[in-house]
């Protein structure tokens, strides 16, 4: 029969309990949350099955638990974070946005093909117009389109008409 893996006593069930909870990051609330279990007396199969993992993973993450402490658990080396970097670099952005407050340069509205010319001017580098689409909603700015005008409405004549009596 397998033996139970057994924690240091690093920190209490409790601070694991709170550490779990509080935890914002997903990857690194698994690992809290697979202490926390270990330390409340959970096997490790059985706490890798609840966490989706390996009962593997679950022996290396309690032997760095044990051999390093609490301080090896938020970043894994390594570890990357989801999603590709942004486009434009903050100060590009910020100038963007600048940009954006005032008006057009043919003097109409912003226009997401409109600001990935703007950005292959200031950085070179060529943009879908979809990317400068959403650069204008990460900042705030949304579709601007005229009022749909009436197809029945009256003609001149007949406002005139209607004006008169």
């Amino acid at each position: 029969m397998a033996r139970r893996i057994e924690l240091k006593a690093h920190l209490t069930t409790e601070e694991l309990k709170h550490r779990y909870l509080a935890c914002q990051k997903a990857q690194e609330k698994t690992r809290w949350r697979a202490l926390y279990l270990i330390s409340k007396g959970v096997m490790a199969s059985e706490a890798a099955r609840r966490v989706g993992r390996t009962s593997g993973w679950i022996t290396q993450l309690i032997s760095r638990y044990n051999q390093q402490g609490p301080e090896s658990i938020p970043r894994q080396k390594g570890e990357t974070t989801a999603g590709r970097p942004p486009k434009l670099k903050a100060s590009l952005a910020t100038e963007l946005d600048k940009a954006l407050r005032s008006h057009a340069p043919d003097g109409g509205l912003w226009t997401g093909p409109k600001v990935a010319a703007w950005i292959f001017h200031k950085s070179g580098q060529d943009v879908h117009h979809s990317t400068g689409w959403r650069a204008l909603k990460r900042l705030g700015f949304s579709l601007q389109t005229p009022r749909p005008a009436n197809k029945r409405r009256a003609s001149l004549e007949e406002q005139a008409e209607f004006k008169k009596s």
